[in-house]
């Protein structure tokens, strides 16, 4: 999948030092109940590898082979929805990459896959996060504690998808990819 900032592609063997940092990583982990263990990063950054088709890496539009963070599509805990989860390493936030790549499965999601919703789930105190998902067009489900601490549950449907194009400057909508 393919935006104006960034490819979505397969996770790949080279990866693995990035994948791993990603879950060990201070900031990045911030939100997600602390920096994982090297061993346990490894081991979590060995299972993204695996072939799929709801994993994918988050890779620069210029060609770059570097992997700038992933975005997953995987059934949520509590709910019977897909739930659509993202992270970037740090050097590469605020640079429109998790808009751009949640945009990107969003269309997936709501072409290929069908789905009438979509889920995602931040810790409410994550203001960048919370303001990605409503910048899309994620609506407030509820909240619940959880990893000791308040997390958000949003929702999106295609007419939600609708209403936050008209947010987007011209050549942002969201538009069909060939996967």
């Amino acid at each position: 999948m393919v935006s104006n900032a960034c490819v979505l592609d397969s996770i790949r063997i080279a990866d693995l030092p990035a994948l791993a940092r990603l879950f060990s990583d201070r900031q990045v982990r911030s939100f997600l109940g602390g920096p994982l263990k090297p061993q346990w990063a490894d081991q979590r950054a060995s299972e993204l590898a695996q072939p799929s088709d709801q994993v994918w890496a988050i890779r620069e539009r210029t060609g770059s082979a570097a992997l700038l963070g992933i975005v997953v599509l995987d059934r949520h805990h509590e709910l019977e929805d897909l739930e659509v989860s993202y992270l970037l390493l740090p050097e590469y936030w605020g640079q429109g990459h998790a808009s751009a790549a949640v945009r990107q499965v969003m269309v997936h999601a709501f072409g290929s896959l069908g789905l009438r919703r979509l889920v995602a789930e931040t810790q409410s105190a994550n203001a960048a996060s919370v303001r990605l998902l409503e910048r899309l067009g994620f609506q407030l489900l509820c909240t619940a504690v959880r990893f000791g601490a308040e997390q958000s549950i949003y929702s999106v449907g295609p007419a939600d998808v609708q209403a936050a194009n008209k947010a987007f400057r011209p050549g942002q909508a969201l538009q069909a990819v060939p996967l």
